[in-house]
């Protein structure tokens, strides 16, 4: 893993987007005080997660964004991304190139990408661990920092030398674990309680059920008392019906008297109804002659109006006629005649009205002393209607009050009987209440001595429980520990398998060409050498140091392929390619010494005789630092390169078998965990069980003692009730 580059924007002096590129070697900043040299590495550490603004030089992270000039406005945002080789596959990630980005703005929004993807902090610290990069490690040293940390305390230095070893990762484990054993604490802590809750639930609901037995065995005898007295009651009611059935044929023999009464006042109320009736039609009628006189009186006084109008006309016609004397005396005589008639017609119509009138005041007079018979009449029938009523009133209360004393004396009588047969019911209840209160102290005591025994199994059960827990806890955390260790030959496994899939560390030629190998037909190109030979750890090292670049090879079909392959090379020249075609090489010799590298590897399938024509006869001296082949030539490779595909096939091999081996551990682990969770689930019902047990014994124990005092307030008040007796 190599830091490629570092890009900045926005970031305290990098006002316009700059790009840093770093090579092989050392990059050296170089430049005058005040010219932001400090900010590169400010921007390293920030980028990396540095939280605390002090160690970036400002009071605020707000401040690391551009503040402006005099030349130019401020800008909102501040980024730093940071680019790494992954060529290598040091980091557990399937990407040749990781980008690290963070990214603020002035609002105060913050966030970090992988490789443009937004993720959390939490994310690049473990992608990061075990790589020497964190904002809190001494990746980024500053010159005033190495004084600061030679005069820091050993603790300090301690926690800065750990990290370089890369304990950080098992500290923040333990962390983790030690939070997690907290809060497994916390909840047993909370389980104890509500099991201590739940207990005092059930006492309490124990006192309830005790006093709902009691309040079914009070109703019980309430119930008996209630039939008792409804027994009496009953009694006495069918004394009363007797009673009563004497008084009904009494009162069946003077009822004929009286609903002669009562039809003779209807006879009398029914008349006065007619009467009332009779009254009503003939005020109707003299209403109705009454309005046919008011009408008459009207036409009357609408003729005297015409007999006017006609009177001024022949006003005006005599005017006319008295301007036009000289035309027509005959004609005034005739409109003095005309006078006289209408002056006659009219003095009659004044005498129809006055008689009229006189006729309706007579009416009149005579519909109100109609009116005020009925009403008399009216008053008289209620008042005897209220005699009737007042006289059975009284005689149903002079009846109420001789039954009543009538029942009090033959209640007073069955009384003194049953106090007599009361005494002696309660001298006999007393002496079974005393034979009872003896029994009810026998089995208190035997009550007690069970709970006294429960109590002792419920303790036993609970420690055994605990115990189980225990083993139980400590079964997880192993399984826990498994787990992780599957997860992360699981994580490294996934990313070698990447880089396998991605042929990340062949030869790029070699690389494109299987990319490209579908022109060439099928079967043209079978693979690089790698993919046939196979071999454990040790020897895959040996046989990538003696075979050097050879070991990206690719196996070709024949020389045709061959010379395809070398056509296509020359006009698109990928680089440097070595092929391997499998009629070059006849046959080889089947005889192998132990010592040799083509009897330490397993090839499959025709490239056998390449592997034997390339490693035959060669042999590992001084632990792989030096070769010798058949031609007796010593070959000395150079102690640089890393892993190549040989020793990450051999990886994945040796993964895949611990994963396998892991993944019976984990089997174990659970089977293990089961099993105790089994124990502890039995042991819990056991507890369950005895607590169950306990519960009962102590509801047992007070059930005998509530007896005890229920008997022992039987007997006080049956003492106190034979007293009264």
């Amino acid at each position: 893993m190599r830091l490629t580059r570092l890009e900045l924007h926005g970031f305290k002096s990098f006002a316009d987007p700059t790009d840093l590129s770093f090579d092989v070697g050392v990059t050296a900043i170089v430049g005058p005080n005040g010219c932001g040299k400090s900010n590169v590495s400010d921007a390293v550490r920030w980028v990396l997660g540095e939280q605390r603004a002090r160690l970036l030089r400002g009071a605020k992270m707000e401040e690391v964004i551009f503040q402006g000039s005099s030349a130019r406005k401020p800008v909102n945002i501040a980024e730093v991304s940071l680019h790494f080789s992954n060529e290598e596959g040091v980091l557990p990630i399937a990407y040749r190139e990781v980008v690290i980005t963070r990214r603020l703005s002035r609002s105060g929004e913050s966030e970090y990408l992988l490789n443009r993807t937004p993720c959390r902090l939490r994310d690049i610290h473990d992608l990061l661990r075990n790589t020497g990069l964190a904002a809190d490690v001494g990746v980024v040293i500053e010159s005033k920092m190495i004084d600061a940390l030679l005069s820091d305390r050993p603790d300090d230095r301690r926690e800065l030398f750990e990290e370089a070893a890369g304990v950080g990762l098992y500290r923040d484990r333990r962390r983790s674990t030690e939070r997690r054993l907290e809060e497994t604490t916390a909840d047993l802590a909370r389980l104890d309680d509500l099991i201590n809750e739940v207990t005092s639930q059930v006492r309490s609901l124990a006192r309830q059920r005790k006093k709902a037995e009691r309040h079914t065995e009070v109703t019980a005898r309430r119930r008996s008392v209630e039939l008792t007295l409804a027994e009496r009651e009953m009694a006495s009611w069918m004394d009363e019906l007797a009673r009563l059935g004497e008084e009904l044929g009494g009162l069946r023999v003077r009822a004929p008297e009286g609903e002669a009464r009562g039809r003779a006042a209807e006879q009398a109320r029914d008349a006065a109804h007619a009467a009332r009736a009779a009254a009503d039609t003939g005020r109707q009628e003299r209403t109705r002659v009454a309005m046919q006189l008011r009408e008459s009186q009207q036409q009357l006084q609408r003729e005297v109006a015409v007999a006017e109008e006609r009177h001024q006309n022949a006003v005006q016609r005599r005017e006319r006629a008295e301007q036009e004397r000289s035309e027509g005396a005959a004609f005034g005589d005739r409109l003095r005649a005309e006078w006289d008639a209408a002056r006659a017609e009219e003095s009659q119509c004044e005498a129809d009205v006055r008689s009229a009138a006189d006729a309706l005041q007579r009416a009149i007079v005579d519909e109100e002393a109609m009116r005020g018979g009925v009403l008399a009449a009216r008053d008289a029938l209620s008042l005897a209607e209220a005699n009737v009523r007042d006289a059975r009133e009284r005689i149903h209360r002079l009846q109420l009050e001789r039954d009543g004393a009538e029942r009090e004396a033959g209640e007073v009588a069955q009384r003194s009987a049953v106090l007599g047969g009361e005494r002696e019911r309660l001298a006999d209840q007393l002496q079974r209440a005393e034979h009872e209160l003896a029994a009810a102290n026998d089995t208190l005591a035997v009550a007690q001595g069970a709970a006294g025994q429960a109590t002792d199994a419920l303790e036993a059960a609970r420690a055994r429980a605990r115990g189980l827990g225990e083993q139980e806890a400590s079964a997880r955390a192993d399984l826990r520990r498994v787990e992780e260790e599957h997860t992360g030959i699981q994580g490294k496994l996934s990313a070698l398998e990447g880089l396998e899939r991605e042929r990340v560390g062949l030869a790029p030629a070699a690389a494109r060409l299987l990319r490209e190998r579908d022109q060439f037909g099928p079967g043209a190109i079978l693979g690089p050498l790698s993919d046939f030979i196979g071999a454990d750890a040790a020897a895959a090292a040996q046989v990538e140091r003696f075979l050097g670049a050879t070991v990206h090879a690719v196996v070709v079909r024949d020389r045709a392929a061959a010379d395809e392959v070398r056509a296509w090379h020359a006009r698109t020249s990928p680089g440097a390619l070595l092929l391997l075609p499998l009629d070059a090489v006849l046959s080889a010799e089947d005889g192998t010494d132990a010592e040799e590298l083509a009897a330490r590897v397993q090839s499959e399938g025709p490239v056998r005789t390449w592997v034997r024509a390339l490693l035959g006869k060669v042999r590992a001296m001084d632990g792989g630092t030096a070769f010798v082949d058949a031609r007796g030539a010593v070959w000395l490779p150079g102690s640089g390169g890393g892993a190549g595909p040989l020793r990450r096939k051999a990886e994945l091999f040796q993964l895949r078998a611990d994963l396998q081996g892991i993944g019976l551990r984990r089997d174990g682990a659970v089977a293990a965990l089961q099993r105790v969770h089994a124990d502890v689930v039995a042991a819990e019902g056991a507890a369950a069980a005895a607590a169950h047990a306990d519960g009962l014994a102590q509801q047992e124990a007070q059930r005998a003692a509530a007896l005890r005092d229920e008997r022992e307030r039987t007997v006080q008040r049956l003492q106190r009730e034979a007293a009264d007796a």
